[in-house]
């Protein structure tokens, strides 16, 4: 694997934030069905539920910093490690999977 950084658009950054947003809220809000007990999940349903949500709050917290990063250095690039920018692409793609995943019968689109 190339260790060259790569460079990102900040831009790009806030609209995989943005996107993250709904997806994050979402999951929440089936975890907390799940909690309450007002929903029921079997272990692979619940398993995927956590996998999902774990990648959203890491891709988020991961955002949250190159974006602060970004503000407090005043550029409209940032130039990421190769490792970190392939990891914040899986588990920007992993967060997004979740909404075409089907978990309890339903899934993202209708919760």
């Amino acid at each position: 694997m190339n260790n060259e950084p790569i460079p990102v658009k900040v831009s790009v950054l806030k609209v995989i934030y943005s996107a993250l947003f709904p997806i994050k809220i979402r999951l929440d809000a089936l975890l907390e069905d799940v909690y309450a007990k007002n929903l029921s999940l079997s272990q692979a349903e619940l398993t995927a539920l956590l996998e999902f949500r774990s990648a959203s709050a890491t891709a988020e917290l991961m955002l949250d910093d190159y974006l602060e990063q970004a503000e407090e250095n005043e550029v409209e690039r940032l130039f990421l490690p190769a490792a970190e920018f392939s990891l914040l692409l899986d588990l920007s793609k992993t967060a997004e999977l979740s909404t075409r995943t089907p978990i309890a019968n339903s899934g993202l689109w209708r919760h």
